[in-house]
């Protein structure tokens, strides 16, 4: 009988690990090369769901699109109220020019929009291959699942996503 307790309490422990765990994690399959080269293809991460009221410009972020009806993997490059501007292929927040070090070689094509309170811009690393709030337009704070995280596979590619 003392076995069978053990068994059971082993099984109720590692039920509860994978709830919490659930919870606290969203697993991200990487599907296509927009955010390459910080995530490529089929890269396999995790990714953090509480983390979203930390949230600061240029962090990966998973967000549901209602026009895509799907997940997407972007990044952060505008927050609410921000005025955001790209020309010449250089970002500009409000009027100042912000440096994005993340980016190589990737054209982007001159526009502006201003955000409203509760909106934000994404868009892929590689933007010439990305679909992203230039086409979905901005998303709202509720659209978004979870934040950076830790690629898991393959190995050659594990790194912490900030």
């Amino acid at each position: 009988m003392k076995k069978h307790k053990k068994i059971v309490v082993f099984l109720v422990i590692v039920l509860l690990g994978s709830v919490m765990l659930r919870l606290n994690v969203l697993p991200v399959l990487v599907d296509g090369r927009s955010m390459e080269p910080t995530l490529y293809d089929h890269d396999y991460y995790l990714s953090n769901r509480n983390s979203l009221n930390h949230l600061q410009r240029f962090d990966v972020v998973v967000a549901y699109s209602r026009q895509l009806n799907e997940n997407i993997v972007k990044r952060v490059i505008g927050m609410p109220g921000d005025k955001v501007t790209y020309k010449e292929n250089k970002l500009y927040i409000n009027g100042d020019y912000v440096k994005e070090p993340f980016l190589h070689n990737s054209m982007t094509n001159d526009f502006t929009i201003i955000l409203k309170k509760n909106q934000y811009f994404l868009m892929g690393d590689n933007r010439m291959n990305s679909t992203d709030s230039r086409v979905l337009g901005p998303f709202q704070k509720k659209d978004l699942k979870s934040r950076n995280g830790v690629i898991v596979f393959p190995a050659k590619h594990f790194k912490k996503l900030q």
